[in-house]
């Protein structure tokens, strides 16, 4: 079953356990880890994973099949216990149809020079204190 508007979609990844949230998913997103930068999404999607749905708020959890989930005692996000396990997802195949495995695998790849969590610090003066470094405000220099 297919959901035309877009929603919030949480999908934990499969390489390195981290649970990645996508706000306002729809089928063309490129669903990628961010912490290791794995594909989230792949053809076996429905042997890794179970698509869980809760009927009160709309969110969608994709968690791994070994992950402890029960039906009336695991709660929403919104704090509902209203969640319906999807027997098949169509998850992969609408991502798919919609074009979101377009990008090669080139456009994938970080460099060593890829910072994902802080911004460029080369105009920031080195310093020995860790907390210094974020005490400091690099439009003021």
């Amino acid at each position: 079953m297919a959901i035309e508007d877009p929603h919030d979609l949480l999908i934990e990844c499969s390489d390195c356990g981290v649970e990645n949230m996508f706000s306002e998913y729809t089928p063309e997103l490129v669903t990628i880890c961010n912490q290791c930068r794995t594909r989230l999404m792949h053809p076996d999607f429905n042997q890794t994973y179970n698509e869980h749905r809760c009927d009160d708020c709309g969110f969608v959890m994709c968690l791994l099949k070994d992950t402890l989930f029960e039906k009336g005692k695991t709660a929403c996000r919104c704090g509902g216990f209203n969640i319906q396990k999807i027997s098949k997802s169509t998850l992969y195949e609408e991502a798919e149809e919609a074009g979101a495995f377009d990008l090669d695998e080139e456009d994938l790849k970080t460099t060593p020079s890829d910072d994902w969590c802080r911004s460029d610090l080369s105009d920031i003066e080195a310093s020995d204190d860790y907390n210094e470094i974020f005490d400091q405000n690099p439009g003021d220099n």
